[in-house]
């Protein structure tokens, strides 16, 4: 079963990689699913869509066209490139999860690239998975 979990985790970030819709597993967007769409959508500058699965508290007090306008700027003047990414299983525990993700990306300071480790925490809002927080390390 662990196998078949990897194999299926690796083909939603395969998939995710290429892709700019949403990637769902029986119709729920898991907490997986919605930390690569997320990335995805950053990645190929699609903010708008990667406000989506902000939670609330995430979102802060911003519009979405703030918050999008705001975010394309910081990668804009920042030079923010997001190389790549990889997401690990999600664990639940009832409507919080926590997923780990590497990521790999280059802005105006760091133009070689850098390594970054985060943990982003989600909450269930409405019974779909939002990023709420998000911890950033450059040390595993």
């Amino acid at each position: 079963m662990a196998g078949l979990r990897k194999i299926i985790l690796l083909m939603v970030i395969i998939v995710g990689m290429f892709s700019t819709k949403d990637i769902v597993f029986g119709g729920v967007l898991t907490p997986e699913a919605t930390v690569i769409n997320f990335y995805t959508a950053l990645q190929n500058g699609h903010f708008e869509q990667a406000y989506g699965y902000l939670s609330s508290k995430m979102k802060g007090n911003k519009t979405k066209e703030q918050w999008t306008v705001d975010t394309k700027n910081l990668f804009e003047s920042g030079e923010v490139v997001i190389l790549e990414f990889k997401v690990s299983p999600a664990k639940v525990e009832g409507d919080k999860a926590m997923v780990q993700v590497w990521n790999r990306s280059k802005d105006m300071l760091n133009p070689e690239g850098l390594v970054e480790y985060e943990t982003d925490y989600l909450t269930q809002e409405n019974g779909v998975w939002k990023i709420d927080e998000t911890v950033v390390s450059t040390e595993k």
